[in-house]
C-alpha cells in the first residue's frame, strides 16, 4: 500500500500538487544552478521515506544521479534530448507525436476539447502545443487547484480523462523511447519518476472508483 493512502484528502491534494510541480520542472527549460540544488534537496530528504517500491527505486536513482552529475552535464543531456534539432536523441514532449505519430492529429483535437470543458486557456505567450508534456502537467495541477477550491465532480472526471487518455499513454512511449538511450541517464530516470508517479496518481482514482 502507498504511503498516500494514509493521509487526509486535503493533506493528499497537497502532496499531489507538491510532486507534480516537482516532475513539470524537469521539462519545463534547461535547468539552472538553483534548480539542481533544488532538485538534490528534494531527492535527498525522499531517498529517506518509503512511498511505493516502484517510486523509491527511481527516486534513489535520481538521488544519486544528481550526487554525481554537475549543471553542465544536465544542461547537455537536456540540449541533446529536448532542444538540438539536429540530435538523433530529439524527444518531442508533445502527446499527439506518440499518441497519433505526428504533432497534430485526433488527440490534439480531443485535448483541446478536455481544454474547453476544464475551461482552461493556453497563455499566448507559450510557444508549446497544448499538449506538450509540461502543460498537460499544468493542466493536472489547475485541476486539483480547482479541487482544492471545493470544485465539483467534474473536476475529478477531467483529472481522470487527462491521467488515462493523454499523461499516462504519452509517458510509458516517451519512456520507451528514451530507456535504452545510454547519453539520457538522468533524464530517462526522470521519465522514469514521472511514469511511476502516474501510475500512483491513476490507482488514487481507482481506489474511489472500485468497490467498497
Amino acid at each position: 500500500m502507498s504511503r498516500l493512502a494514509e493521509i487526509s484528502d486535503r493533506d493528499l491534494l497537497l502532496v499531489r500538487l507538491r510532486f507534480l510541480d516537482l516532475l513539470k520542472s524537469f521539462f519545463v527549460d534547461e535547468p539552472d544552478a538553483e534548480r539542481m540544488s533544488r532538485w538534490r534537496g528534494i531527492f535527498a530528504a525522499l531517498a529517506k521515506e518509503r512511498i511505493n517500491r516502484q517510486l523509491d527505486d527511481v527516486i534513489e536513482k535520481l538521488a544519486e544521479n544528481l550526487n554525481k552529475k554537475d549543471l553542465q552535464d544536465l544542461k547537455d543531456e537536456y540540449y541533446t534530448l529536448f532542444t538540438d534539432p539536429y540530435s538523433r536523441q530529439l524527444l518531442p514532449l508533445n502527446a499527439a507525436y506518440y499518441l497519433d505519430g505526428k504533432s497534430f492529429g485526433p488527440s490534439l483535437v480531443d485535448y483541446r476539447e478536455l481544454l474547453k470543458e476544464a475551461r482552461l486557456i493556453k497563455d499566448r505567450s507559450i510557444t508549446d502545443p497544448e499538449d506538450s508534456l509540461p502543460l498537460m502537467l499544468d493542466t493536472l495541477i489547475a485541476l486539483i487547484e480547482e479541487e482544492k477550491q471545493g470544485a465539483g465532480e467534474q473536476t475529478k472526471d477531467l483529472q481522470k480523462q487527462l491521467l488515462e487518455q493523454f499523461l499516462i499513454p504519452t509517458t510509458a512511449k516517451l519512456f520507451t523511447a528514451v530507456n535504452n538511450n545510454s547519453e539520457a541517464d538522468f533524464y530517462c530516470s526522470c521519465i522514469e519518476f514521472l511514469k511511476a508517479y502516474l501510475d500512483l496518481e491513476e490507482g488514487l482514482f481507482e481506489s474511489v472508483d472500485g468497490p467498497l
